[in-house]
């Protein structure tokens, strides 16, 4: 664990840092006085059983998990053991909840930017608008954005992959109504200059002003949801959200509707069966 801290933990972005030293402080009072070759599927079981008992949720323990994985992984790259005893670990029985099928509402949206700051309820309707990661839309700088193109390019991003965001005429209109400050390199700032930190607390307090039963990231949920049923193209929609993989975005299929109803409109059509029309008539005539 200590050369995991020194070596490699530094290599990766500070939100993943926080993440992984959150679960390490889990992990150690278990694993801490243990030899590498000590712990099997049994340890990591009980670990489950006591962060269960604790309240931990099964998104949580997955994430330790996942953590003490990446650990053991350097551990195997050091050689100081040959397998990875939490790859071979069973994790069905720590299913993570269905995603959101509700989003906030225009009108909801309306009422958190009433209950929040000018500058803050900027960036929740741009965060509404594009789809962006909360980080994304608090670190964007005016170098980014090209108005001309109407387009915003991204270059730190979550999976470490550039991209392109293009912006809708809502989105456009809230960045031309946003003052740049004089020296401020942000779009999004307050105060003096300063770009937002830790927005996800300052918008669960608008939240609870406003009495909108929605987290942050609900609002890329939104762009996600109303995006996927107007255009129905989720190649388009992994691109503009940076899911590294379709599986991410698949999770929004299950909105997808219109080609269930066609295919049974052409199984409808087939000679010698009644369409929905003709049993409706049917039954007003009788």
């Amino acid at each position: 664990m200590d050369r995991f801290i020194v070596e490699y933990l530094p290599t990766l972005k500070s939100s993943t840092q926080t993440r992984y030293r959150v679960s390490m402080r889990q992990l150690h009072p278990l694993f801490g006085s243990l030899l590498i070759d000590e712990i099997n599927k049994t340890r990591l079981s009980d670990y489950v059983t006591a962060r269960k008992r604790g309240g931990a949720t099964n998104a949580t323990i997955r994430r330790d998990l996942a953590t003490l994985s990446c650990m053991f992984t350097c551990a195997i790259t050091w050689d100081f053991c040959e397998a990875n005893p939490v790859k071979s670990f069973g994790k069905r029985h720590l299913r993570e909840a269905a995603p959101r099928s509700s989003y906030p509402s225009d009108a909801e949206i309306d009422r958190l930017v009433a209950h929040a700051s000018v500058p803050a309820g900027r960036v929740i309707r741009f965060l509404g608008e594009t789809g962006m990661r909360m980080e994304e839309v608090c670190s964007l700088e005016w170098s980014q954005v090209d108005l001309k193109r109407r387009e915003v390019r991204l270059t730190k991003t979550k999976t470490s992959s550039p991209r392109i965001v293009p912006l809708s005429d809502q989105a456009l209109g809230t960045i031309v109504g946003t003052p740049r400050h004089i020296t401020s390199p942000y779009v999004f700032w307050h105060h003096d200059g300063e770009r937002f930190t830790q927005f996800a607390n300052a918008f669960r307090a608008i939240a609870l002003r406003a009495k909108v039963n929605f987290r942050c990231h609900d609002l890329r949920h939104r762009f996600a949801s109303v995006f996927l049923q107007t255009t129905g193209d989720l190649a388009v929609l992994q691109m503009i959200l940076g899911h590294r993989s379709i599986t991410m975005t698949l999770r929004y299929a299950h909105l997808l509707t219109d080609n269930l109803h066609a295919s049974i409109r052409k199984l409808d059509t087939k000679v010698g069966t009644t369409t929905t029309e003709n049993a409706l008539e049917t039954v007003a005539a009788s």
